[in-house]
């Protein structure tokens, strides 16, 4: 082969790699963004990432000159060495507006993921498809990236960073993901932009109003973590992967084992402190989390969307679990629709992906009243139940304090089949509240008394003492009453002795 066939061959990759030229990456620059290019080199080990459809091109004749890999950059490398499947899309290239070539390419790294079973991460910033090559009667034939997508689901990870505007079909491809990230103050995602919701009807709203990143991450729940920046979020892609396997076919890694607080003097001390007898008095359950796992550390998931419901990811003697637990902190601990919502999917998610389930409860109930009900709370509340259900993982259930109705069974109850069912000195367990329970069966009777603030204390003192712990360890129906400093060890056998009969294999896709 001659000499300048190889460099024409050469001079087209580097007008490639310029992408859409100095101004426009400049332009990024400015706003605080990493070009595609620069997001794939901080998420992939250094040196993996290798690239297709370098060459690609629009083939619209006004708009081949100008687009440069057709604004999409697609490959795969690794992550911790484990090799993964990329497509990052290119807002210096007429906007970031999605061609047909690039749709091609983007089709092409997601049947490989699935084909050789890795997970696959969309770093996404999309403008709407162009309308020069997709207007008309060829749009019949669009939206093949949503079965894909589907096809995907539960059988390898699926990741999606928001950090652009992602109106329309962008944003129902990222809640197709198993984790969604979104950044401040660039990233947007909703069903139209401003200028479609203009035209539709006739109302002028900005890109905030519909889909900003604290929106999506505190109002509607559809972004999974927010963060600050593209470094932040591309982190949180490698931390979350971390915790799962490449596929549906394996189990998750698991990391050296590292010490938790718990087992230090101090830390059971603390641990043993945290929680008050007084089941009025909150405290932080955040901090009681990473005094039991390893190295204190968690992956917080929507930890701002329905906060009285914590879900994270952490690990425990090098092994990855899912933890839920009730947030005193925010509305008692009471599990509303929102939280509901997380959980449901955080379930799914850790199901499908063979994460063992950790429930830390303390918890009044799930939230009642007629704006709940306005939510479908019984439609939400019976879907959470159905996961936990089906949730074949293994199961530790710890209770703390409060264990009530059917808030308790959602939370790794009994009917659950927990493979390790305890509680704390300090728990308790009632169909409903005490309180509420005494005022409906001994209202009449309590209003006349001749005192009735004492009879109604009376009456409490001894529902209470029938809700102790204690009697449900007398009954069988809990394994055990143990010490807050047990907590830990208890978890750890749980991991030790279901290890063995874990044989991962598909079982399910992941709704949105």
């Amino acid at each position: 082969m001659d000499e300048d066939t190889l460099k024409e061959l050469e001079s087209r990759r580097t007008v490639a790699r310029a992408m859409g030229g100095a101004a426009a990456l400049a332009k990024l620059k400015a706003a605080g963004k990493l070009d595609a290019r620069e997001r794939i080199e901080q998420l992939l080990d250094p040196g993996s990432f290798r690239e297709i459809g370098l060459l690609a091109r629009s083939q619209h004749g006004a708009l081949k000159a100008r687009t440069p890999a057709d604004g999409l950059v697609a490959g795969w490398g690794t992550i911790d060495g484990r090799e993964v499947y990329v497509a990052s899309e290119d807002a210096s290239v007429i906007a970031g507006t999605r061609g047909r070539v690039a749709e091609a390419k983007n089709q092409r790294v997601r049947d490989l993921a699935l084909r050789h079973r890795r997970p696959f991460i969309a770093l996404m910033e999309a403008g709407a498809g162009r309308f020069q090559e997709n207007n008309g009667a060829i749009a019949a034939g669009l939206g093949a990236r949503f079965k894909e997508h589907f096809m995907l689901s539960g059988r390898v990870p699926q990741v999606a960073a928001v950090m652009g505007a992602c109106f329309g079909g962008p944003s129902f491809t990222a809640l197709q993901s198993d984790l969604v990230t979104i950044v401040a103050s660039s990233g947007y995602m909703g069903m139209s932009g401003p200028p479609v919701v203009k035209v539709g009807i006739g109302k002028v709203v900005s890109a905030e109003d519909i889909g900003g990143a604290k929106k999506s991450a505190t109002i509607t729940g559809q972004a999974d973590l927010l963060a600050q920046n593209d470094m932040e979020a591309l982190a949180a892609i490698r931390a979350f992967l971390s915790f799962l396997p490449s596929n549906c076919d394996e189990l998750p890694p698991n990391v050296a084992p590292r010490p938790a607080a718990c087992d230090t003097p101090e830390g059971a001390l603390r641990l043993t402190q945290i929680v008050s007898e007084n089941h009025r008095r909150a405290y932080d359950m955040e901090e009681l989390i990473r005094l039991i796992v390893d190295g204190g550390e968690i992956f917080h998931y929507r930890q701002t969307y329905g906060p009285s419901l914590i879900t994270a990811l952490a690990r425990m003697d090098g092994q990855s679990v899912g933890i839920l637990a009730n947030n005193p902190m925010k509305m008692a601990g009471a599990i509303d629709e929102k939280g509901i919502q997380k959980a449901r999917k955080f379930v799914d998610t850790c199901n499908a992906f063979h994460i063992p389930l950790v429930f830390l409860v303390d918890c009044p109930g799930f939230m009642v009243g007629p704006e709940i009900e306005n939510q479908r709370m019984v439609s939400l509340a019976s879907r959470f139940l159905n996961s936990v259900i089906g949730a074949d993982v293994p199961k530790a259930t710890i209770v703390l304090r409060k264990a009530v109705g059917l808030a308790y069974l959602a939370m790794g109850g009994r009917v659950m089949a927990p493979d390790a069912i305890v509680a704390w000195p300090t728990a308790q367990f009632d169909v409903m509240g005490p309180a509420a329970g005494v005022e409906l069966t001994y209202g009449k009777e309590i209003a006349k008394a001749a005192d009735p603030a004492a009879r109604r204390s009376e009456l409490l003192a001894s529902a209470e003492a029938q809700a102790s712990a204690y009697i449900a360890a007398e009954m069988a129906l809990i394994d055990d009453v143990i010490a807050p400093v047990e907590t830990r060890a208890v978890i750890l056998d749980v991991l030790a002795r279901t290890r063995p009969g874990r044989v991962p294999s598909f079982k399910h896709r992941i709704d949105p």
